[in-house]
């Protein structure tokens, strides 16, 4: 996985956790459960897309890549930003994967 793709997945999950805490007071213990949330979760999906780009490079098989996208899409802090750069890093792979109209609308609606 490239810098710019860890990067990105990095500054979005801080934006969601700090999102979702937002109500919270601001004390120290509140920030340090953001923290700890967030680099769970980024090791999370860090470790996940390690294993996706793996099989993906083996066996070149679109359905299984499609499966894995839409069920990293259900994972907490997941939205158009970091699927855009996924899928940007999978073209990098195998340009010749491209998503059909249902492939993109499963990847790329997300509830706001």
């Amino acid at each position: 996985m490239n810098k710019f793709l860890s990067d990105i997945i990095e500054r979005e999950l801080k934006v969601f956790y700090f999102k979702a805490f937002k109500r919270r007071s601001k004390s120290l213990e509140t920030l340090d459960l953001i923290k700890e949330c967030y680099l769970d979760q980024i090791d999370f999906f860090n470790n996940y897309l390690e294993k996706l780009f793996k099989s993906f490079k083996e066996n070149r098989r679109k359905s299984l890549l499609v499966e894995d996208l839409v069920q990293l899409k259900n994972f907490e802090g997941c939205n158009k930003k970091i699927m855009k750069s996924i899928v940007s890093e999978i073209k990098k792979i195998d340009e010749s994967v491209d998503f059909d109209s249902d492939e993109t609308k499963d990847l790329f609606e997300f509830d706001d």
